[in-house]
């Protein structure tokens, strides 16, 4: 959460979802409050109709970056991270 208040939080052009492979919906949605989550929780069953079929996560935690045309840009934790330090610069 630290980094993502530093470095995401107030970012204009990135967007986080939390997507939960969880079976238990109330469970999941209950873990995220716990850690603070702002974003939305997606369950694993609702991926094709929230458009992230592609995107589904093959372990946790899971990062990645999507553009607005659905390509991956960065995946990976720190690629992620790095990656959106660079739109920042670039974005000013």
């Amino acid at each position: 959460m630290k980094q993502y208040k530093e470095e995401v939080a107030d970012h204009p052009s990135v967007e986080m979802i939390h997507v939960s492979l969880d079976n238990d919906k109330k469970a999941a949605e209950s873990w995220a409050a716990k850690e603070g989550f702002p974003w939305p929780t997606v369950m694993k069953d609702n991926l094709e109709r929230s458009g992230l079929g592609d995107y589904i996560p093959r372990g946790v935690p899971n990062y990645k970056l999507i553009s607005k045309d659905g390509e991956i840009v960065a995946e990976g934790k720190g690629a992620v991270f790095q990656k959106v330090a660079e739109l920042s610069k670039t974005e000013v």
